[in-house]
């Protein structure tokens, strides 16, 4: 488990799952992140030496058989169109770039992967098979190896590295996601003093702060509401103190995962933290760049705060893609 996957499983209503993201590993010029659902996703780092590249090469595959294919390739260039190359081959392509890049799905994405392992050089390149950037194969066939471990396909006729005379039918199915009720958030909340206010923030042990403490409250049912009260507000990291107010009585929120990098604490308390219709989400930079850090996603279920998204970048090397470890299926009550 990474550094940056701090979660701890709390005590939870016998319908709730504990809470264990997938893994994120490192191999060369490449990051690798499976979640709980196995599905893994690839992609590129600068570097460590020499200039980095003007694209970032992301592959991803969902668990079981046959596995889809899913690849994106964000575009830092103005070249449209544009194409991969792979050993000196064109594959796929070309592709009409959007502002974002390119998406690839589908037989073309089949394709492309299936050309990866083993590469020596892969480009983008134009309409006129000019050079654009160069993606740095190294580490890729470890991640893929490493991929096809998580997902069981070594040995089977499905693998991308480790293959093998197994057939299809022998690879295990992507692992069932935990189920999230929606509780849509109803009735108004309430105005607290600042007296109040600083109380909270005494009560969760937040560093003394001059000046006015503005707190968010937030409205969950007719009795319940969500307050978020600023704890540390300096540097990239501002953090907020998470209550929930129950009839006019402040206790700690529950949160089946601890949220931010901080680690668990008595009042939970999220990073860079915002509240929008019963989703409180939580983002912690570990670089000032944005280039590595954890972003969460929490729901309210009725009774507590639950994860339904978290996507992390652990190491500090230029890509913003963070890549996903957690998810869940939603159920509308």
């Amino acid at each position: 488990m990474s550094a940056l996957a701090l979660l701890l499983t709390v005590a939870l209503p016998v319908t709730a799952a504990p809470v264990k993201p997938g893994p994120f590993a490192t191999f060369g010029d490449w990051a690798v992140a499976c979640d709980n659902a196995n599905r893994c996703t690839l992609s590129t780092l600068d570097p460590e030496e020499g200039a980095p590249p003007s694209e970032v090469f992301t592959v991803m595959r969902e668990a079981g058989s046959p596995g889809r294919w899913k690849l994106w390739l964000t575009a830092r260039t103005d070249e449209d169109p544009f194409a991969i190359e792979i050993g000196g081959e064109q594959v796929g392509g070309p592709f009409r770039a959007t502002p974002d890049g390119a998406t690839i799905e589908g037989a073309t994405a089949r394709e492309i992967a299936a050309a990866l392992p083993g590469a020596r050089r892969i480009a983008v390149v134009d309409g006129t098979g000019r050079e654009l950037a160069r993606i740095s194969p190294d580490g890729l066939d470890a991640a893929l190896r490493y991929m096809d471990g998580v997902q069981g396909r070594a040995g089977t006729v499905t693998a991308t590295i480790a293959r093998g005379r197994k057939p299809e039918r022998s690879v295990p199915p992507a692992p069932a996601l935990p189920i999230v009720p929606v509780a849509r958030p109803v009735g108004h909340p309430p105005v607290l003093t600042q007296a109040r206010i600083k109380a909270l923030r005494r009560r969760a042990k937040c560093p003394v702060m001059r000046g006015t403490a503005k707190a968010q409250v937030y409205s969950l049912d007719h009795v319940r509401n969500v307050v978020l009260v600023p704890c540390r507000t300096t540097g990239d990291n501002p953090t907020e103190a998470v209550f929930l107010l129950d009839k006019g009585v402040a206790r700690p929120a529950r949160l089946d995962a601890t949220p931010g990098l901080d680690g668990w604490t008595r009042v939970p308390r999220v990073t860079n933290g915002s509240y929008s219709n019963g989703s409180l989400y939580s983002y912690a930079r570990k670089a000032r760049d944005g280039d590595c850090g954890v972003s969460q996603h929490f729901l309210w279920d009725g009774h507590l705060f639950r994860l339904i998204e978290q996507a992390q970048m652990d190491v500090c090397r230029g890509n913003t893609t963070f890549l996903n470890t957690w998810r869940v299926r939603l159920q509308t009550k």
